[in-house]
Parts: structure tokens; sequence; C-alpha cells
């Protein structure tokens, strides 16, 4: 057989490369170095050109979207060829992103076709959410074209792990040992400049023989190639998770460019790379130690967390036996914390809204106040005061502005304002979810991995609690002891996590433990039930209830129900734990208490009371009870204070109770 003369590439016939999704990914954030002017210039007009083509591609895929749903015969017929018509595919987003860009030549200083088309991969995976129908029957709203300021991420393209020099938009060169020793001090220690110097390739070295400090390189540019120094944590603890993520190049597999909004940065603007890496996250040894040590000694432990406003409480047992009650609420310096930062939000709040009203005085009315006053002016004859509108918005009958908020003129303060205020918030719910991984820690080891939770909607709380909820934040608690015990649970071979219960099928606060219905208004906070006579603390009540859930199907909250049978069974170690005083022979002592308060986040339950703050004695007469030092000029001096430990009765709720039994 003859040749048909020129040979063309046929299809590529090799397996193409996939991630396997079960394989564990991992995020390391590099902190970019942005103190050179021009380089900093360059990234923000990167992100201001990208932007420009999001909006674009945003607008055009919410009229597309409308207009689909509108064809209700054309949709009815074929759906799909509707799409395509339209433009609502993944392909023709993409093909809009390059027009936009061809159409704007400008742009192309500062963003590549790559760029483009991973923006409008991004739009479509909004689009596509809109359009078709998720796992649990329902559709997300059309995409939001987004303000600028809350443009904070560039999406990277993933690297081709079957070329090794093929990145098609921000690359990470270098190694970790060239960074180490371009930047270790004669001390042995790890200390970069304020500055880094620029960083190039050096003579007949390209970018993929590079082996210096780390950077992230960006090709392509109408103005060269962007090359932005990656500036890494110095501090000791950090360096086994630096080695964790970078020591094997190989397994770096996709970086995003984010900015964060920060006030005391130079143009506004803190910017990382976020380096995705195909590996496990990092995990400390003393975490690993902990976590098998939990696997093993709660193996056959049950617990159940009953959420509240402001606090948490966790109960479990061993089948029936050791029942352990846990609490968890705000300390005295959290709440003290709390105060102060939302007198400090209340003061910026006013400073932003007096900033915008000076700007934009056309937009505001005058308030009744001032507006009596410039009668009274007027009415003598007096000028008028030029004032700063302290009314309400200018508005058209419907209620709506004349003008949008959006289009109001900002001064350089109110944005340098706007930037603190978001970077307080950020720094603040960092903070809780670190608190929160703390306390999950504690939990799992102390109750064990496999927990129940009633299915309530946090957000909910919000409308009439948002105060609270939004200070003690119990759905961030809740969502890191689920995956503290899904670790847990991984190492010691078995299911674990906080599973959701419903609540019609259990009611868990309208029981007790010996199966009686005990009806309890929101304001009743003492369980007392008339059938085996138990009281104890609603939530703590709850949450032993929890602990004895079953659920006849994983997943599935209203397959849930209470084991009464062995709440029952249970009912003297339920009694113990929650009313240890009610049998003095039974009476746990001070030194042999399940933990001390020590002021902390987590206040675990003892056997005592809160409300009572001291330890039973067999032996009734005085004790003493610690308050704070007072200062003043003369030298502090510790104050006591003398108390009857048999007195608390006279205030307690048990006190009727304890009456008829003795």
């Amino acid at each position: 057989m003859e040749s048909s003369g020129k040979r063309t590439r046929g299809p590529n016939r090799s397996r193409p490369w996939s991630r396997n999704p079960d394989d564990s990914v991992s995020v390391l954030r590099l902190a970019l170095d942005t103190s050179d002017a021009l380089p900093r210039s360059r990234i923000e007009a990167m992100f201001e050109g990208a932007y420009q083509i999001q909006r674009a591609l945003k607008r055009g895929a919410r009229a597309s979207a409308r207009a689909y749903w509108a064809a209700h015969h054309e949709r009815a017929v074929d759906p799909a060829a509707t799409r395509e018509r339209l433009g609502l595919t993944r392909t023709k987003l993409e093909h809009a992103g390059y027009a936009h860009l061809d159409a704007a030549p400008h742009l192309r200083r500062h963003v590549t076709k790559a760029l483009a088309m991973h923006l409008a991969d991004a739009v479509w995976s909004g689009t596509e959410r809109h359009l078709f129908r998720d796992a649990t029957g329902n559709r997300h709203g059309l995409p939001r074209v987004g303000r600028w300021r809350d443009f904070t991420r560039l999406p990277g393209r993933a690297r081709s792990h079957t070329k090794p020099t093929k990145w098609e938009t921000f690359r990470l060169h270098g190694s970790l040992a060239g960074h180490r020793a371009a930047y270790t001090s004669a001390a042995g220690e790890l200390v970069q400049p304020r500055r880094l110097h620029a960083i190039e390739p050096g003579d007949g070295i390209s970018w993929w023989t590079y082996d210096g400090p780390l950077v992230v390189v960006f090709s392509g540019l109408g103005d060269g190639t962007l090359v932005l120094p990656v500036r890494l944590p110095t501090a000791p603890c950090n360096q086994p998770i630096l080695d964790h993520h970078l020591a094997d190049p190989t397994r770096w597999h996709k970086i995003d460019l984010v900015r964060y909004p920060a006030p005391q940065a130079r143009g506004g603007w803190r910017y990382e790379a976020h380096l995705m890496v195909l590996t496990t996250p990092y995990v400390s040894p003393a975490a690993a130690s902990r976590r098998a040590t939990a696997a093993i000694a709660t193996m056959d432990r049950r617990a159940g967390i009953d959420v509240n406003v402001s606090n948490v409480t966790v109960a479990s047992h061993d089948t029936g036996r050791d029942v352990r009650v846990s609490r968890i609420a705000r300390d005295g310096g959290a709440a003290e914390r709390d105060r102060s930062r939302r007198r400090r939000d209340r003061r910026r709040q006013r400073e932003l809204d007096r900033s915008r009203r000076a700007m934009n005085r056309a937009q505001y009315q005058l308030s009744k106040r001032q507006q009596k006053r410039a009668r009274r002016r007027q009415a003598a004859g007096l000028p008028a005061v030029e004032v700063i509108p302290m009314g309400p918005r200018v508005t058209r009958a419907d209620g709506v502005p004349v003008q949008s908020y959006r289009r109001d003129h900002t001064s350089k303060s109110f944005l340098r304002n706007l930037k603190a205020a978001a970077a307080d918030a950020a720094s603040s719910a960092q903070a809780r979810r670190d608190r929160a991984r703390a306390i999950a820690a504690k939990v799992v080891a102390t109750h064990g991995y496999q927990l129940v939770v009633e299915d309530t909607s946090v957000a909910a709380w919000s409308r009439a609690w948002g105060t609270s909820v939004a200070a003690f934040s119990p759905s961030t608690l809740v969502a890191a002891i689920d995956r503290e015990a899904r670790a847990v649970a991984v190492l010691a071979g078995a299911a674990g996590g906080a599973l959701r219960a419903s609540t019609r099928t259990t009611a868990l606060s309208q029981h007790c433990p010996c199966g009686a219905r005990v009806d309890k208004r929101l304001a009743d906070r003492v369980h007392r039930c008339a059938a085996c006579g138990l009281v104890g603390d609603r939530d703590a009540v709850a949450a032993v209830l929890a602990s004895f859930v079953l659920l006849g199907r994983r997943g599935e909250p209203s397959s849930a129900r209470v084991d009464y049978d062995a709440a029952a069974h249970a009912l003297p170690a339920i009694r113990r734990a929650l009313c240890p005083y009610q049998g003095w022979q039974d009476t746990l002592s001070e030194s042999t208490d399940l933990s001390a308060r020590d002021g902390s986040f987590i206040a675990w339950r003892t056997s005592t009371p809160d409300v009572v703050r001291r330890v039973a004695r067999r032996t009734v007469g005085t004790a003493s009870c610690s308050t704070r030092d007072e200062t003043g000029a003369r030298q502090t001096t510790p104050d006591r204070a003398r108390v009857r430990t048999d007195m608390f009765l006279k205030y307690s709720p048990l006190r009727g109770y304890l009456r008829d039994k003795s």
C-alpha cells in the first residue's frame, strides 16, 4: 500500500493523565513580596484586567441564562441545542473570553488568553450550578457580577504531569533547599530581608533549570515575564510544614493568585500564591500521637452533642458506663474581647457612614433636627449652614435608592477603613477557627469519634440571636469536631464523625433517659422528670440522650431513634454524672473530679454544678471562695469571702426535690 505523501499527526493514543479523586490534596499559602513598585503595579493591573473580563463574561452568562429560561418551546424540544445557540457551554464561554480579550488590546499587556480561559471556566462553574440541579435536586441562582473589592482570586491552570516543562499560567520555580541556602544567616537561622532582592536566572540558565530561591513566574505578557519572589515563614515550627509540601517538586500541581485587603501594606493589598500539592495535609507528630491514642482509648464510646446559642454540651458513655459530660462556653475574657471588638466595629461603621455621607451629600436627606435648625435660621434671616446630612437616603417611590451605593464617590480614608474592617473580620474568623480546632481535639480525645448531633439550622437562630450566635459560632465548633472525629476514625479503621439526627423522630430536649415525655418550654433550663426523679441541666440531659441515638441508615437524619432501653439501663450512671451530690456516697472529691476550672475557653463539667462554684463537703461548715484581687494604692491583698456550703440550696431549683427525698 502506497503512502499518501504528506504525513500528519494522528490522535494521541496515550491515556491522558488525571488525578485520582480519592487521593488527598493539600494547599500551602505562600506570601509574595510586592514591596517593589513595578511588580506591584503590574500585579494590580493584572487583577484589574481579569476583573473586567470576568465581569463581561458574567453579564453575558446572566443574559443568556434569562433567554434560556424564556425560550419555553425551544427548550422543551431540545434543551442542549438551545444552550449551544445561546452560548451556555464551557467552550462557548471560553471563546467569549477570547473575544473580549481581542476586543480590548490594551488588556493583553496584563492578561493572557490562558488566564481568560480559566476565568471563563470559573464563570461556567457558577452558571452550570444554575442551569442543572445538584444531588439534592436544587439549583443555585444566577451568577452575580460582584464588586471590584470582592474580586480576590485569579484561577490558575494545573500543570502537566506528563511534560515536565508545561505550566500554562502561574508557575513555581526554584527549590526549598536553594531558598534556605540563599537566606540562611551565619548563625544557621532562616532570615529574609524586608525587601527581597530581584531574582532572575543566570546567563545561559532558563527557568526550567533554575534552582535558587522560590519565585512565582507568569510568562506570555506584553510587558514581559512577571516574577514575584516568595517569602517563606521563618519560625522553626513551620519548617516541617514546608518540608512536607515543598520537598518534592513533582507533586506541585496548581497555583492560584489571591489577594487580601491589608491597610498597612503598600497598595492596600497583600498577595499570596496558593499552591495545591498532591499530598496529604500535614499532621504534626503530637497531633498524630494524640489521635492514635484517642482511636484506641475511645473505641467503644458513643457521644452526643447538644448545640445551643451560647454553649455546646457534649456527653458520652462506654456501653452505658462511665458517663462523661462537658460544657463548652465562652469565659469572661472572651466575652470582654468580643465587646471590645464590637465597640471598635461600631466606631468604624460610624466613620464609614459619615465619610460616605460627606462625599455624597446630594444622595441623603437632612435629619429632623437638621431640618428644624435650618427652618430656625431661615426664619431669623441667617444664611444656611453647610452640614453633612444625617437623614435617610434619597429613594424613589418604591423605596429603591435613586443612586446605587456602588456609584457613590468614596475617599481614600473610606477605602482604607473598609479594608481594615475586612482584615479585622478575617482575623477574627481565623481566631475562631483556631480556637475551635483546639477545642475539637480535646473533645474527641475525651468523648471519642462517634458522635450524634441534632439536625438543626444554626443560621435560622441568627434571626433571633444574631449577636450571640456570631460571638460563639457553634456551627464552626461542631464542624471542627466533625473533622477531628473523622480523622481519628480513619486511624481506628471505623466510621466516625458527627452524624445528624432529626428532631422530629428524637425530640431529645422533651424526653427523659427513662423514656418518659417531659415537656419543656425554651425558658425552662432545668430538666425534672416526675417518673424517675431525674433532675439535671436541660442541655446535659439532651446531650446524654443524643449519645444513645441509633441511625437506621447512616447519613439520613430521619432514620434516627433513641434507644430508651439502653438509656434506662444506664440511668444510675447518668444520675451520678448529672447530679453527683444527690448521694453522698457517690460524691467525687475535688482531687478525683474530671477536671478543674482553669478559666479557659472550654469549661469541663465537674461534679459540682456551675451555679454553685464550690465543692460539696461531707462536713457542713464554712468554706472559702476566692474572688479577684482588688488593686489600689496599697499592696494588693487577696479578698476572701466566707460562705456556708449548705446555703446554696436556698436558691437552688433542687431544694424542693432534696427536701422531699430526705
